[in-house]
């Protein structure tokens, strides 16, 4: 394992380690669920409520989750396409990436749903997975694990969530994946040494 991906790994065991520590701060069991409101001590937030003084929360939002099962997804989902991409990209940028992707995220669910309460990783790695779906080969594992991720970010949207479509805050990160990975491929092209993504 390259030290690239062992830092993806390291974001993806985060995820876990602060719902463990937010289960015990609030004094529940781990595979208890952790009410949204109750996670705005630690950074989550409604739409309504975001500022320029408590912007930070787009970034700290992302590591609180409602739910154990989606938590664990997305920390899955975020080390196995994360890792995958640091055989391609700098690990930097990859990490990079899936925040500053995430955060955009965030602040789309925001707007466009000032009542609801904006929280989860969701976001960060659906813009992972977008790269992944164009700069990783088909045969890999890393694009399989984008396929699936996205499948069932979508899947829980349009059936469990009770929304009559893809939330934005989940369209917009997925897009800005999609954009980034189409400039990589392009720059790459037109480079003679072909140097922007590394060959696998």
């Amino acid at each position: 394992m390259s030290r690239g991906e062992a830092i993806l790994w390291v974001w993806a065991a985060s995820l876990i380690l602060v719902w463990i520590a937010v289960a015990v701060h609030l004094g529940q069991p781990l595979w208890m669920r952790q009410h949204s409101i109750d996670l705005t001590a630690y950074g989550t937030f409604e739409g309504r409520t975001l500022t320029l003084e408590n912007g930070w929360k787009l970034l700290a939002s992302q590591w609180l989750h409602v739910k154990f099962p989606h938590m664990v997804l997305n920390a899955v989902i975020i080390g196995l396409v994360g890792s995958a991409l640091t055989r391609r990209l700098s690990w930097p940028l990859v990490l990079a990436l899936g925040l500053i992707g995430g955060a955009f995220g965030q602040l789309a669910s925001a707007l466009v749903q000032p009542d609801a309460y904006v929280s989860g990783a969701s976001q960060a790695y659906l813009t992972l997975c977008a790269t992944a779906l164009v700069v990783l080969g088909r045969k890999s594992v890393g694009w399989w694990s984008a396929v699936v991720g996205v499948a069932v970010s979508v899947a829980l949207d349009l059936f469990v969530s009770g929304h009559e479509g893809v939330k934005p805050g989940h369209i917009v990160p997925f897009a800005i994946g999609l954009i980034v990975g189409g400039v990589f491929l392009l720059l790459d092209r037109h480079r003679p040494d072909g140097a922007v993504l590394r060959r696998t």
